[in-house]
């Protein structure tokens, strides 16, 4: 009897989070940290005196099960911002309480593909989404009001510019909006103060609703861009951080520096497993390398030339939507793309991420090179630099964005560092990172160099054929190269800037003169 009775008490109590998350998606295990911020939002939520159903129950229930695991003097709060790394299931973290707590959930995204990336997985899961943005008719528009008024739909996606709009504004102030979630919470930072002054006006938005509970949710925040999301979001409010370890150890990162981008890009979508995606700083830039590689890759034979495309905010909808899904269904794809494509898109297994522009800042980098290994599977994120870099910092508008693009090209061109440590340094992240044994980074695999990767190659050509060559001359032989591969223009760009930084030099006696050497 009492074995019975000890056996009696060691039952434990069900677990009402993993029976919805089950229920409501089919999945079998939520990450502490999701965990974590699903409970602060059901007890902020009761704490505000509002429903909260559990999947198979009509009347509300109780979330203190989930109270035991935390600490117990902590008040329930309704903001949080939540910091947790590129795949450990932000999402989940509020498409669940959602489906718990009676109202309205709005999430404002920063991009219209992540918008429609996030309509279509929700879709997927049997729900119904709406989506508002701009040049919606008014047919489209009442259509998606009706749906909220009847509780047909119970997300709202949007950005927001549509939400500053009178119309937009006052028909949501009359629904009841019960969670604002900011997903990509970094923007108000790198974007807000330059060119998406929207971003500025998210607490404003949030004042219009007053809604119980704001989330605002990222990848990566260093300590300014924290400061700027407490300021633009929260403004005097206090809100809870919950800040996971932003490092991803299946990820291995390297740099590498090279005058021509995109010969090197070429090389390492060579050498590197595919899909994958090459992050450009312009519209016309992901144009030009998507042209460049695949007329490079049909001339080298490679029976997967067509499977590269590129993808900018420039696209119309209809072009974004069949690139996605192009690219989602895609082992072999090779993605050229801005930042538009880089923030939340769901494709699990992208093996590489290369950036042939430096991003903006850390934060930026960590978002789009973490667009790798979602799966958790081993990937590689490489970042170039060179020569190019000093323009990028020249059109940086302001000199807190000249400090965060010269920060991460501080980190590129170090040879002494773990990568990793070093990104989660420039993270102001203190924990620490789980630092592989193999495949970490370059530099801990003893493969990082501080040259140029077109040096070596001069160098050894013009120490083998010294006064032998003009420039002119001398680019027509490396691009009769089989092995380089490169274009008249390539090697007269490489001979040019190596003239420049006096790696070679012409020579000025007159039976060689404007000849070549070291």
């Amino acid at each position: 009897m009492i074995d019975c009775l000890l056996q009696e008490l060691s039952v434990e109590k069900p677990d009402p989070l993993s029976g919805a998350v089950k229920s409501l998606f089919g999945l079998s295990y939520l990450f502490p940290y999701q965990r974590l911020v699903m409970t602060n939002i059901l007890e902020a939520a009761q704490a505000a005196e509002i429903q909260v159903k559990w999947p198979g129950q009509e009347i509300e229930d109780d979330a203190s099960s989930e109270k035991d695991d935390l600490p117990s003097d902590r008040e329930s709060s309704g903001r949080q911002i939540v910091i947790l790394p590129t795949g450990a299931g932000k999402s989940l973290c509020f498409q669940l309480p959602a489906m718990l707590v009676e109202g309205l959930t709005l999430v404002i995204y920063p991009i219209l593909s992540l918008m429609a990336d996030q309509e279509r997985r929700l879709r997927e899961r049997g729900f119904s989404p709406v989506i508002i943005r701009g040049g919606q008719s008014k047919e489209e528009r009442d259509e998606i009001w009706e749906k909220l008024k009847s509780g047909e739909a119970r997300f709202i996606i949007a950005n927001p510019e549509v939400l500053l709009t009178e119309q937009v504004k006052s028909q949501l102030e009359k629904i009841k909006v019960t969670h604002i979630v900011i997903d990509e919470a970094h923007c108000v930072s790198e974007w807000g103060e330059s060119f998406r002054p929207s971003y500025l006006e998210i607490g404003s938005i949030i004042n219009s609703f007053n809604p119980p509970l704001v989330t605002a949710f990222t990848a990566t925040a260093s300590s300014p861009v924290l400061e700027k999301i407490k300021k633009y979001i929260f403004g005097q409010t206090e809100a809870r951080l919950i800040m996971g370890n932003p490092d991803r150890p299946n990820i291995s990162y390297t740099a590498k520096g090279c005058i021509c981008r995109d010969l090197a890009v070429r090389d390492l979508i060579i050498k590197n497993s595919r899909p994958a995606i090459v992050f450009c700083s312009s519209h016309p830039g992901t144009e030009k390398l998507a042209r460049y590689l695949r007329n490079e890759f049909f001339e080298m034979g490679f029976s997967w030339h067509r499977e590269i495309r590129f993808y900018h905010a420039g696209l119309s909808k209809e072009e974004k939507a069949d690139t996605e899904k192009w690219f989602i269904n895609n082992s072999e794809a090779v993605l050229c793309a801005t930042c538009a494509y880089g923030m939340g898109v769901d494709k699990s297994d992208v093996r590489t991420v290369i950036h042939r522009d430096c991003a903006p800042s850390v934060e930026a980098y960590l978002q789009e090179a973490g667009r790798a290994g979602r799966d958790g599977a081993q990937s590689k994120a490489i970042l170039l630099w060179g020569p190019e870099d000093e323009t990028a910092i020249a059109r940086a508008k302001t000199e807190a964005n000249r400090a965060r693009i010269s920060a991460l090209l501080r980190y590129a061109r170090d040879t002494e560092h773990c990568r990793r440590h070093a990104l989660l340094a420039l993270l102001d992240y203190e924990g620490g990172g789980e630092v592989p044994e193999t495949l970490c980074c370059d530099i801990c695999e003893n493969e990082a160099t501080g040259n140029l990767r077109e040096n070596p190659v001069i160098e050894k050509f013009f120490r083998k054929n010294k006064r032998r060559f003009k420039q002119s001359e001398a680019a027509s032989v490396l691009a009769a190269s089989e092995t380089l591969r490169w274009s008249q223009e390539d090697a007269n760009m490489v001979i040019s800037y190596l003239l420049k930084s006096g790696k070679i030099r012409k020579t000025g006696k007159f039976l060689w003169k404007n000849s070549l050497t070291t």
